[in-house]
């Protein structure tokens, strides 16, 4: 009472003014200190809830501005349209500071983690410096170790050693390269080069093992165990002795130098990934043999199939993906824009149609897109490959928008000039919009904060775009709108509204014989096929959902019954969210029927087993104190049960090897002391040993170990590192091998937690690192993350659409239905087969944005309906039930043709585009309607008709009747709880209240 006591006069007549252009009826403005007005001012307090009467002053005071708005848009829609693409204009100024952002582990790894932080550590010391090239060949017919297949093995390893290329050096310069030139050198194994292969076994010499006449037995005497042997070979079989007897796959893995250089916001090394093109080019990998749908490299042989991977390979193969889908994408635009043609105001009229109009819609679109970017790159956000899916969602939002303001200016009186039908309009839809861009704008806005780059780059990108969307609808939009309306009024074509008569293959008849032509009864000459204008201003649509579903969604059973069903339904998706596992994506970017997937398809069927190798980094610090520490690393490990049992296979360790040399001599001729431990006694013996042992017989170990002075041993060491290998994190999941998320995050903390209490190293710690360990970091926050941001997006939904609607029931409901769709949303995910990862992380943060709109819409639309539940439910479902329901089609036209996509990211986003639309119309247009007849709050002008009743008794008391003359309404008569009664007809002059 207090609050709206200090509003006084001001509310009085703000309160009438804006009755005046929401009702037919019109009412005339109080005059300031009136007696009249300190009536309506206590008749104010006395009816209603404080509530209802926030809700009314908030529709007000938002209709008011927003009528302003309109009317100076309908004015001068020019004007507008020149300040609108000025601000374009100025916005996309931040494109400028466009700075893309590809690299995975700066877009999908958690910042500011431990795993960034050992990352940092390790690459400051060891920074990265290999390409990978692997093939792998499966036998057609028996095992693949026979000789004639170890020979087409062979002549393949001489085909890649024949490839050369020209590509550019650091200095700009062009250079030759060949497989000598490029890889690590490693010799020792058969070949200059560090190349893993059983091959190794006779020196990769074709002469070699032409001449060997049993190869087997060569094979088995190259010293390798069967550990080794296994991790070369794919389903090996073993004699009772250990000795290998035959293979259906094997391995030839090269290691090759990195040279890559930083090139924006990605890497490139251009000699390595142009030696590796060729190599792709002599496996044929670009013309792949398939075979139900597992796709070879096209290499001939009799004798095997060929499985080729590169360093370049994920790159090549997503972007050929991506590239391959711009036809779909281009597609489902025009499909959009084709039904936003034909729905806002169809073909079916030379005059009424609006097929400029549609243009105009999109025109606005794309600017608020295009200003969207600009000014999140003024800020210098990171555009990023996520942000590919953004335009659906500015379509989505956008196009529901403009069905909404048009909806609305259909119900304006035509018979007004057009500003004033803008400014109704505006009025109207304007408030409308306004709640759901703001919800969009908070919840996008909020999930900024998200640990993952790509999410938090991606949700400021749609934050802005929906804020820009929301003035673009308002300025650009509906002064297209005004014009198009100029259009009408002047009875011009559509497509040629330059030509007064029209054009000559379709001429305009005047409006004046087009309206004679039909009060004859006969057909509008102007109106074009066969089809008539509906005569709901909803259209046929508008006229099904009041007509046919609504009137059923007011009766108890069918209430009852919606109830039921919709309650089973959560109750179902909330068991089966509990279900959704976390997996990793990598994979997943990678189409079905790539070379690359087939790859790593058959390499999961014979090494899916294997484990992880991860390297121990030891830090600054005094090695020669901490001798015993450091040769402890391997058994220390061999405690933990998810470490490989330690091997020479398994494990390497520089510090133990050099106390095996120590103590069998083997340290090149030099002289050195040991303690009964067999560690070094002297400091300046130790490391001048050391240096000289890496240096000759311990070269295997020399990039293992960093010197704090190449020229100096004496100063020390900086770093060091030994490698181990964890036991398989691999899991089936049909006929797919995934990682094992649980069991990788505890290998992972268990791992650093072991590594943490070894104080007795150098530095104090060890660093355990590999670079699986990043998406092990997303594996413990991705869950977290996803269901933290979709919380804080729902909490927006109820804070602004509290603050917009302005009445905590309708706000409740609103967010009961968004609540629901998210967990309907969820449940079917995990139905559909998808999980927790990065990609449908954002996606659930874009399905709290449009669910959001189907619901908000609704509610507001109820709240402005004047009568009883049922009734206002009714007009509701007629009013903007269409134009949700048009904005959910259009959205689902815009993604329905990616379901044909090849890229995981479009299949996820038709997957959760197409639940958002299903479930959220659903829920919008069904289960609220059934809510709002039920428990649904009182209409914001429920406190003005007490108002105008109540003036109206205490004027005829005086025998004043101007205002109940202006209004045209009865006498109503008071309930004891001083409420009209319900017979009295309403200040807008229809019916019963």
């Amino acid at each position: 009472r207090g609050l709206f006591s200090e509003m006084g006069i001001w509310h009085d007549n703000f309160v009438a003014q804006a009755v005046c252009f929401m009702s037919p009826v019109k009412v005339q403005p109080l005059e300031e200190g009136s007696q009249t007005s300190e009536l309506e001012r206590s008749a104010a307090m006395a009816g209603g809830n404080l509530f209802a009467r926030y809700a009314s002053f908030i529709d007000v005071f938002f209709a008011k501005k927003f009528h302003r708005i309109g009317l100076a848009v309908g004015t001068r829609p020019k004007t507008s349209l020149a300040l609108s693409f000025l601000f374009m204009i100025v916005c996309c100024g931040g494109i400028s500071q466009l700075n893309g952002e590809s690299r995975s582990d700066k877009l999908w790894i958690p910042q500011g983690t431990r795993a960034q932080e050992d990352e940092s550590e390790y690459t400051k010391y060891f920074p990265p410096a290999t390409r990978l090239t692997s093939m792998l060949l499966e036998s057609k017919t028996g095992s693949l170790l026979d000789k004639a297949s170890l020979q087409a093995a062979l002549n393949l390893h001489w085909e890649i050693e024949a490839v050369n290329t020209t590509a550019e050096n650091a200095d700009g310069k062009l250079v030759d390269d060949t497989l000598r030139s490029l890889c690590i050198l490693q010799p020792g194994r058969g070949h200059p080069c560090f190349v893993n292969s059983v091959l190794e076994a006779w020196d990769y010499d074709r002469a070699k093992l032409s001449a060997d006449m049993n190869p087997l037995d060569t094979l088995n005497a190259m010293g390798k165990s069967k550990a080794d042997l296994a991790r070369m070979l794919g389903g090996a079989t073993f004699d009772a002795s250990g000795k290998v007897t035959g293979a259906k796959a094997m391995t030839m893995t090269y290691f090759m130098m990195m040279n890559r250089v930083r090139n924006g916001g990605g890497y490139e090394d251009p000699r390595g990934a142009m030696w590796e093109e060729k190599v792709l080019e002599v496996l044929r990998c670009d013309t792949p043999v398939c075979e139900k749908d597992v796709c070879a490299c096209g290499y001939e042989s009799e004798n095997f199939k060929v499985y080729g991977q590169t360093t370049r390979s994920f790159s090549d193969v997503f972007g050929a993906a991506i590239g391959g889908d711009v036809g779909l994408i281009n597609g489902a635009f025009l499909l959009m824009i084709v039904y936003l043609i034909l729905n806002l105001g169809g073909l079916c009229h030379k005059v009424n149609s609006r097929a400029l109009l549609a243009f105009g819609c999109t025109l606005s679109i794309v600017a608020a897109g295009v200003s969207g970017y600009g000014l999140a790159m003024y800020l210098g956000f990171d555009y990023t490959p996520a942000h590919s899916i953004l335009p659906f969602v500015i379509i989505g939002i956008g196009v529901d928008d403009s069905f909404v303001i048009m909806n609305a200016f259909d119900r304006t009186d035509p018979k007004k000039p057009v500003p004033e039908r803008i400014a109704d309009t505006l009025a109207h839809a304007g408030v409308s919009i306004m709640v759901t861009s703001l919800t969009d704008f908070v919840a996008f806005a909020i999930s900024v904060s998200s640990a993952l780059p790509a999410l938090s780059s991606f949700c400021m990108y749609a934050a802005f775009c929906v804020l820009v969307l929301l003035f673009f609808q308002i300025t650009m939009f509906t002064a297209f709108a005004a014009m198009d309306a100029t259009r009408v009024n002047a009875n011009r074509i559509d497509c040629c509204f330059c030509l007064p008569r029209g054009c000559l293959c379709c001429p305009v008849v005047p409006k004046e014989d087009a309206a004679k032509a039909v009060e004859e009864g006969k057909k509008d000459p102007n109106q074009m096929l066969c089809c008539a204008q509906p005569k709901h201003s909803g259209g046929n649509i508008g006229r099904f959902l009041e007509h046919v579903v609504a009137p059923q969604l007011v009766k108890k059973p069918v209430a009852a019954t919606v109830l039921f069903v919709f309650t089973a339904i959560c109750a179902i998706s909330v068991w089966q969210m509990t279900l959704l596992s976390i997996e990793d994506t990598q994979r997943k970017f990678i189409p079905d029927d790539s070379y690359l997937s087939a790859t790593i398809n058959t390499n999961d069927k014979y090494f899916g087993s294997s484990g992880t190798r991860f390297d121990i980094v030891t830090v600054p610090g005094d090695y020669f104190s901490s001798q015993k520490a450091l040769v402890d690393i391997g058994p220390r490990l061999g405690k933990l049960d998810y470490i490989v049992p330690i091997s020479a296979d398994s494990f390497s360790s520089w510090a133990a090897e050099f106390k095996f040399a120590c103590a069998t001599g083997n340290v090149m001729g030099m002289p050195v002391t040991t303690d009964s431990d067999g560690l070094v006694t002297t400091k300046a013996q130790y490391y001048s040993v050391l240096n000289a042992w890496l240096k000759g017989s311990g070269g295997r170990y020399a990039k293992s170990v960093i010197w704090a002075s190449a020229a100096d041993p004496q100063q020390g060491i900086a770093a060091s590192k030994m490698a181990a290998e964890l036991k398989s994190v691999n899991k089936e999941v049909g006929d797919r091998v995934l990682p094992d998320a649980v069991f990788a995050v505890k290998a992972l903390d268990g791992i650093r937690a072991t590594c943490d209490s070894w104080s007795d190293l150098p530095g104090g710690k060890a660093v355990p690192y590999s670079y699986e360990f990043l998406s092990w970091e997303t594996f413990k926050i991705i869950d977290v993350q996803m269901y933290g941001s979709t919380a804080q997006c729902l909490a927006a939904v109820l804070v602004i659409t509290l603050a917009t609607l302005g009445h905590p029931t309708a706000a409740g409901l609103v967010f009961i239905c968004v609540l629901m769709t998210i967990i309907d949303i969820l449940g079917f995910m995990q139905v559909w087969g998808l999980a927790i990862d990065s990609v449908t992380v954002i996606q659930l943060v874009i399905a709290v944005g449009l669910s959001v709109d189907y619901a908000a819409h609704v509610a507001h639309n109820f709240m402005t309906q004047v009568g009883s539940k049922p009734e206002r439910m009714i007009k509701t479902m007629g009013d903007v039930g269409s134009a949700v329901l048009c904005g959910g089609i259009s959205t689902f036209l815009g993604v329905m043709l990616l379901v044909l996509s090849k890229s995981y990211v479009f299949r996820v986003l038709f997957q959760t585009f197409f639940l958002t639309v299903v479930l959220g119309l659903a829920h919008g247009l069904i289960l609220l309607p059934v809510l709002l007849n039920l428990v649904g709050p009182p209409s914001y002008h429920a406190a003005d008709e007490v108002v105008v009743a109540e003036v109206v008794v205490a004027e005829k008391a005086e025998k004043t009747t101007e205002i109940g003359e202006e209004i045209g309404a009865k006498e109503p008569t008071l309930t004891a709880e001083g409420s009209p009664d319900p017979e009295v007809r309403t200040p807008s002059g229809k019916g019963k209240q």
